[in-house]
C-alpha cells in the first residue's frame, strides 16, 4: 500500500491478521507520488518536479529505501526495472518535461549513473521493453505547463540498435496520465480522459479507455472506452487474470467505482445493472474503493480513505461481499499484491 500524503511511505500487510510494518519514505513537502511499480521484490516510486524531481528506491524483503536525485525539472512520471545491455538491472524513469526516457543505474550505496533515450513523445508517461526495443506511452499532452490533452495517447516503439521508429495512434484513448501493462505478446493501455477544470461544475470532455495491443504485429486489437459521464481508468491485472478499472463514477460526487474486464476481448463483467462493480458489506450496505486488483481466489483487494484521511484496504469474496477491512496507514493513493 502506498500511502501518498500526509504520512508518504509503503504499508505492507499479510493475507490474515491485522498487523502491518510502515516504510516511511520522505516528508509530505517533497512527496506526491500518486502509485508505484512493483516487481519482484522492488517498490518503485517517483516524486514530479514540484516536489523535488525525485526517485524512491525500496526492498519488500529489506524494509530499506534510496532516495535518488533525477534530472532538475524533468518531471517524472513512473519507474520500471529494465534489463540492461550488461545483463544488469536499470531502473527506467518517464521524465515528462523533458520528453525522455532516463535510465538508471545504480549498485550499493554508490552515485546512480544516468542516460537517457531522447525524443520520446510530448509527455512520455510511462514504458516498457519488448523485442529489443523500449516502447513508450506518450500521454500526448502539454505536461509542461497544464497537462491540456493535444491529442490520442500514442505508443512509440525505440529499437535497442538503429535509428528506425514506429509510433502507434490508439485511436479514442486519452489522458494526461496514461499507463501500460504488460502481459506476454499483450499491452494493455489505458487513459483516464480528458476534462476541463477550470470551474465547477467541471467538464467531461472524454471519459477514458483501455486499449489491447498485439505488440508482436504491432496493432489495436481493441479499444473499449469507459462508462459514459465516467472519469479515470487506472488499470491493474489481477492475479485472477481479469483487468480491474478504477475511475470516477462522475465529475460531480466523483464515487470512485471498480470495473472488472476480460482480458480478452475487453468486456465488462458486472454483478449489478451498472458496468462497475456493486460492492456491499456484510450488512448490504453498497461500499466505495478505488485501486483494486483481485488475488488468484478471485478475491477483490481496493483501498478507501476515510475520516482524517484514514486508509483501509478492504477485502471481498468472489461474490463481491465485504468480508474484511483492516487499517492500512493514511493518505492511500495505491495497493499491490504479492
Amino acid at each position: 500500500m502506498l500511502d501518498g500524503f500526509i504520512q508518504p511511505g509503503f504499508t505492507f500487510l499479510a493475507d490474515t491478521g491485522s498487523a502491518s510494518t510502515k516504510l516511511p519514505l520522505a516528508p509530505s513537502t517533497e512527496f506526491d507520488a500518486g502509485g508505484f511499480t512493483l516487481q519482484n521484490d522492488t517498490l518503485l516510486a517517483v516524486s514530479s518536479r514540484g516536489a523535488g524531481d525525485l526517485l524512491y528506491i525500496a526492498e519488500v524483503r529489506t524494509n530499506a529505501f534510496r532516495r535518488l536525485q533525477l534530472p532538475a525539472r524533468s518531471n517524472p512520471s513512473r519507474a520500471r526495472l529494465f534489463r540492461g545491455g550488461n545483463g544488469l538491472s536499470l531502473i527506467a524513469v518517464a521524465l515528462r518535461d523533458s520528453s525522455a526516457i532516463a535510465l538508471v543505474s545504480v549498485a550499493g550505496a554508490a552515485a546512480p549513473t544516468i542516460t537517457r533515450i531522447a525524443n520520446a513523445g510530448q509527455c512520455p508517461t510511462d514504458m516498457f521493453q519488448y523485442d529489443n526495443a523500449t516502447w513508450v506511452v506518450d500521454a500526448n499532452a502539454n505536461c509542461r505547463a497544464n497537462y491540456a490533452v493535444q491529442g490520442d495517447v500514442r505508443l512509440i516503439r525505440i529499437p535497442n540498435t538503429g535509428t528506425a521508429r514506429d509510433t502507434l495512434v490508439l485511436a479514442g484513448v486519452r489522458g494526461s496520465g496514461a499507463s501500460a501493462i504488460v502481459n506476454g505478446d499483450v499491452a494493455y493501455v489505458s487513459g483516464g480522459g480528458d476534462a476541463s477544470f477550470a470551474a465547477f461544475p467541471y467538464t467531461l470532455l472524454t471519459s477514458g479507455a483501455v486499449a489491447r495491443i498485439d505488440l508482436k504485429n504491432r496493432r489495436v486489437q481493441i479499444t473499449r472506452p469507459m462508462p459514459a459521464a465516467s472519469y479515470g481508468a487506472g488499470t491493474k491485472l489481477g492475479l485472477d487474470g481479469f483487468l480491474y478499472v478504477s475511475l470516477y463514477e462522475n465529475l460531480s460526487t466523483f464515487a470512485s467505482r471498480i470495473l472488472k474486464l476480460r482480458a480478452d476481448d475487453l468486456s465488462f463483467i458486472s454483478n449489478g445493472s451498472a458496468s462497475w462493480l456493486d460492492l456491499k458489506n456484510a450488512a448490504g450496505t453498497a461500499v466505495t474503493c478505488g485501486s483494486g486488483q483481485a488475488d488468484q481466489l478471485g478475491r477483490l483487494h481496493c483501498i478507501a480513505n476515510g475520516a482524517g484521511s484514514a486508509t483501509s484496504l478492504i477485502v471481498f469474496s468472489p461474490g463481491f461481499v465485504e468480508p474484511r477491512r483492516i487499517a492500512a496507514g493514511q493518505g492511500g493513493v495505491d495497493m499491490a499484491l504479492r
